[in-house]
């Protein structure tokens, strides 16, 4: 492990596991040190994380993960305007659920097919975030991870970037550089701030389920900020970019799959349960569709 301030963050890295490493039979100590989640209290839960170490064994590999900040990139809370219903957003669209009285979120999972992405017009950047998180409705803070991706079109050449990121809002995201993810790639996120509220540090998760690359990174809370854990969201968002809200890309549709969200006291709250938002643009008009599919699907839809 290695521990470095990259922007704002504190951020702890994890070296490669030793050629022959089982997850499900290592020690403790040895699934932290080389950067896995940890045996879960729950069977319920222990046995999903069996069953997908089960299924791709045969091709997982480790990435130490080397990293960026983009200082001029935020994935910030939810924007209202003031006139706004609850299921609008200036930047967000997708699904939110909150946590039951008496209990705060501690960790959020979510599988989902990276968008291929399109820019409405040309000589503009345009840009597409897709995330999970905690925080960040009706709360000033916002802990996520997910895929960026930005296109500049100029005629017939057409620039793209996809990458994947994490953040701790107010600090801005920071980048995981040396770990590829292209459109059509299946990605899951798992993100853990435990114990919940109060929490101070937060680890994602990430595979590649195509590739079968995945790595993971511990950070901490900026300054005095704390996880409040009231809410876990699952979001395609346009983000702030150099100060300005940014316009969002054409990406088609994503679904987010397998939208679990876990409280303090173990309770699962499915992603799909909950609150629906849809995208607003200046003029107030949609753009794009946050549509609850089934208990555990969320679609984001590009209108």
């Amino acid at each position: 492990m290695a521990s470095n301030m990259i922007g704002g963050l504190e951020v702890t890295t994890y070296e490669g596991p030793p050629r022959g490493f089982n997850p499900l039979t290592a020690e403790s100590a040895d699934l932290q040190k080389f950067g896995f989640p940890p045996r879960q209290e729950d069977a319920e839960l222990q046995a999903k994380y069996e069953r997908f170490l089960n299924r791709m064994k045969d091709k997982l590999h480790y990435v130490p993960a080397t990293l960026r900040a983009n200082s001029e990139t935020f994935h910030g809370p939810r924007q209202r305007l003031a006139s706004a219903a609850t299921e609008t957003s200036t930047n967000w669209s997708g699904g939110v659920v909150y946590a039951p009285a008496g209990t705060s979120f501690t960790w959020i999972l979510g599988y989902w097919v990276v968008p291929d992405i399109d820019a409405p017009t040309d000589n503009q950047w345009y840009y597409c975030a897709s995330w999970i998180g905690l925080d960040g409705d009706r709360s000033g803070d916002v802990c996520q991870a997910g895929i960026g991706s930005q296109v500049y079109a100029s005629g017939s050449t057409v620039t793209k970037y996809f990458y994947p990121w994490f953040e701790w809002y107010p600090e801005p995201e920071i980048q995981i550089t040396n770990f590829p993810v292209s459109p059509g790639d299946m990605i899951e996120v798992l993100l853990c701030a435990q114990p919940g509220a109060g929490a101070t540090s937060a680890t994602v998760y990430l595979t590649n389920i195509v590739s079968g690359a995945h790595t993971s990174v511990t950070f901490d809370a900026p300054g005095t900020t704390k996880l409040v854990g009231n809410c876990a969201e699952w979001v395609v968002e346009a983000p702030t970019v150099g100060g300005q809200q940014s316009a969002i890309a054409d990406f088609g549709e994503v679904f987010f799959s397998v939208c679990e969200s876990y409280t303090h006291s173990g309770t699962l709250v499915y992603g799909g349960t909950g609150d629906n938002i849809n995208m607003e643009n200046g003029a107030g008009q949609v753009v794009v569709d946050g549509n609850l599919i089934t208990s555990s699907v969320i679609q984001c839809l590009y209108v």
